[in-house]
């Protein structure tokens, strides 16, 4: 299969994860969004879990967590994943809430 119709496929599988808040504190909606993923991605297709990193100037913490994976075939085709959980609490608790950005190219 191509990797624009693996794109595609990891898309139309996942845009119900990413198209609300969260309000968690185990980052359950990572898990989620990269469940779904899996689940997308057609025989011979696998995800690597990269590193996760916090972006920005906000504090410690930033204002974004950004998760790196890697979706490659047995034919050495590679797929860059990048998810970015941007950080929408109060001034209190930033991390409080969150919504989901997939990224793929």
């Amino acid at each position: 299969m191509q990797k624009r119709s693996v794109i595609n496929r990891v898309y139309n599988a996942t845009k119900t994860a990413t198209s609300h808040i969260y309000k968690d504190d185990d980052w359950s909606g990572v898990k989620n969004l990269y469940s779904l993923i899996e689940g997308a991605l057609p025989l011979g297709w696998a995800l690597q879990i990269g590193e996760s990193r916090y972006k920005g100037v906000m504090g410690e913490c930033g204002h974004r967590k950004v998760y790196s994976a890697i979706i490659t075939d047995s034919e050495r085709q590679s797929i860059q994943v990048r998810i970015v959980a941007s950080f929408c609490g109060t001034i209190e608790d930033p991390m409080g809430l969150y919504d989901l950005t997939l990224l793929m190219n």
